[in-house]
């Protein structure tokens, strides 16, 4: 895939501190979400899904494995989604770099062996008078570890334009990481578009849907 223009939020009149003003990022961890398994209707907290996922359902069709620098592309269809509410953008086993001596496919029992479950999931604000809705996404993963990283992007249909968020910390006391501007970490920051970044990409692709694109870097460790 190629895309032939790339933007940050910025290049589409971003109106940070509009969005932020009234927006608490550390309370979506708490927000709950729908379970992306068919036919299971359940609803937790994004970390409470995470085990159900793991201990109710079988993870080799339930996640998706995931090697390092391999871009992997989601379709997200905007009139799906409600405002106020989380959504599962991705459920992922992260395998980390290619390891010959390694089987691949993601089993119950390689799941917790070798695999770090992760979630990709995006919030959209509410809307509110004179404030321009925000759309967050983030990873949700059973460990901060700083090992770990992702390249989020959002391309229109076309695959012609891709355009990177305005990252922000959780934490507001953390330091920035090295790169800090273009990765995310499981549990750390956010990823944050405008209602006007989504709606230019709709437009360029002529649908009420985009994809996002991750690459996760790094190797995968459970103990932090």
């Amino acid at each position: 895939m190629e895309c032939h223009g790339a933007w940050t939020s910025h290049d589409v009149m971003w109106h940070g501190m509009n969005v932020f003003g009234n927006l608490d990022l550390d309370v979506l961890y708490s927000k709950p979400v729908e379970c992306p398994v068919g036919n299971c209707n359940s609803r937790m907290a994004p970390m409470e899904l995470l085990a159900h996922l793991l201990m109710r359902h079988c993870p080799q069709e339930s996640m998706l494995e995931i090697n390092a620098n391999w871009p992997t592309l989601y379709e997200i269809e905007l009139a799906k989604l409600t405002p106020g509410r989380n959504h599962v953008i991705a459920v992922i086993a992260y395998a980390g770099p290619p390891n010959p001596s390694r089987s691949c496919p993601v089993t119950p029992e390689l799941q917790i062996v070798h695999h770090m479950p992760m979630l990709m999931l995006l919030y959209i604000t509410p809307p509110e008078p004179d404030v321009e809705q925000a759309y967050v996404f983030y990873l949700v993963s059973p460990t901060d570890s700083r090992s770990v990283n992702a390249h989020v992007t959002l391309i229109d249909c076309t695959f012609t334009h891709e355009m990177r968020g305005l990252r922000c910390l959780r934490n507001s006391l953390d330091a920035p990481l090295q790169n800090s501007d273009r990765l995310l970490h499981c549990n750390t920051d956010y990823l944050v578009y405008t209602a006007e970044d989504i709606q230019k990409l709709c437009e360029i692709g002529k649908k009420e849907s985009i994809f996002s694109k991750i690459i996760l870097y790094g190797q995968p460790d459970l103990f932090g």
